[in-house]
């Protein structure tokens, strides 16, 4: 009878019908798109984030006096301390060493530099390095460099390589000063030391890289008598807002935290717990993150989530009105089959689940057709707007069903409760 009732109200009222179905389908189909969206595209905007620099700077700890200028350290001869780039690979073997994308180490010296002997900074980093992991990475090698974590400089020329030679790359502002171009060999004087490098490339970042000259680390570590050491290291890593831990645990210091606490912010992905790691792989080392990068990168994709919620969040309303308005109607045209039905004998409870079920149905199926709009609308959105692929992760289909079925449930309440309250007298007397 349940299954006879339901083929005709489909069968006659072809126009509700549609309609309801419209309704689900717009508004599983946008959620649907806006989930996979949330889930590809989010990711990528982090990691695309990245190429704009490193997040974490990572130094050696030091009770003596070391002074940053323009990312040249100064400190006393007898004072200075380093980071051992040896142990860099390490870095890859932390609880969340799969987020380290790069890291690149940096040396720096005062020089002077051309025949007029002007102040300068040569600064040693790796370019393009292939690094060597220990056991427990994921993998057996990294290459890491400028090239990864600062995608952004612009090269013109050629970058040195990392194997030790004096070939170096010259900042256009220093270029300027020195009237300097690519093919130069460029005299430099390190204390009472001459030596001279090669001009292999300009390079351009907008930074204070402009007025450096920069080669390989190994060269700037001869320069300095060393057999290896880094005065800083600067690590680009994915990690989430700190907003995304849990409010009990968001504004506590680790050292003030319960054991229970501190395992779940330390196995959480947040810079400060990242940086923690890290220094407990690089001996005698301190991060610290870069407060204005993490911060700036933190609200964007709170942002764009709260946005991406606000949105889904309106369309099921909507969805919901919708369905909730078509029925109001279809209740109205029935109210004679309703009365007819009490006078049978019908109870209330079981009137509600004729039309519970008929919703159901319709939620049902609406969520199909919506799973399959939501997947192409997301395809669309993502090629035309993001220039990316998305792919529907596997868990779309059963929150597309779940999800359309809640929309027709809640939008059958009132319409459901009203049919419940007809009274069958007056109808069969009208």
């Amino acid at each position: 009878m349940v299954f006879r009732l339901l083929r005709e109200m489909v069968w006659h009222r072809k126009g509700h019908v549609g309609l309801i179905l419209l309704a689900i389908m717009v508004g599983v189909s946008l959620s649907t798109a806006l989930l996979s969206i949330s889930i590809n595209i989010l990711g990528k905007m982090e990691r695309e984030l990245r190429s704009y620099g490193a997040n974490i700077a990572v130094t050696p700890k030091s009770e003596q006096l070391e002074i940053d200028v323009a990312g040249v350290v100064y400190s006393p001869p007898a004072g200075a301390s380093y980071i051992d780039e040896r142990e860099l690979g390490e870095l890859k073997t932390i609880f969340w060493g799969n987020n380290i994308l790069g890291f690149v180490p940096f040396l720096s010296a005062p020089v002077r530099a051309g025949e007029g002997k002007i102040p300068a900074a040569l600064t040693g980093t790796w370019f393009d390095k292939k690094v060597n992991l220990p056991p427990g990475s994921t993998t057996g090698s990294l290459t890491t460099g400028v090239k990864t974590v600062y995608p952004f400089w612009q090269v013109t020329g050629t970058f040195p390589d990392d194997s030790g030679k004096a070939d170096v790359l010259l900042g256009v502002s220093l270029a300027r000063r020195l009237n300097a171009k690519i093919g130069d060999v460029l005299p430099v004087e390190y204390g009472d030391k001459k030596y001279s490098v090669n001009v292999v490339g300009l390079v351009n970042t907008g930074s204070f890289e402009d007025d450096q000259i920069i080669g390989n680390l190994a060269f700037v570590q001869k320069l300095n008598g060393l057999s290896y050491g880094a005065s800083r290291v600067m690590v680009s890593a994915m990690v989430e807002p700190e907003e995304k831990l849990a409010p009990e645990i968001r504004n506590i210091k680790p050292e003030d935290m319960t054991p229970e606490e501190y395992e779940i912010w330390y196995c959480s992905p947040v810079i400060q717990s990242v940086s923690r790691q890290i220094e407990e792989a690089i001996s005698g080392s301190q991060a610290n993150p870069i407060r204005q990068v993490a911060v700036a990168e933190g609200a964007f994709l709170v942002k764009m989530e709260g946005l991406i919620v606000l949105i889904t969040a309106f369309a099921l309303a909507i969805s919901i009105l919708g369905v909730m308005a078509t029925l109001n109607s279809a209740i109205f045209e029935r109210r004679g089959e309703i009365g007819l039905m009490k006078a049978l004998g019908a109870q209330k409870i079981q009137i509600a689940v004729l039309f519970a079920f008929e919703a159901a149905v319709m939620g049902l199926t609406g969520g199909v057709l919506g799973y399959f709009g939501g997947v192409f609308l997301a395809g669309l959105i993502g090629e035309k707007v993001f220039s990316s692929t998305i792919v529907p992760d596997s868990s779309s289909l059963p929150l597309a069903i779940s999800l359309a079925l809640g929309i027709a449930l809640l939008g059958s309440l009132v319409p459901v409760w009203q049919a419940t309250k007809i009274a069958p007298v007056k109808l069969m007397k009208g």
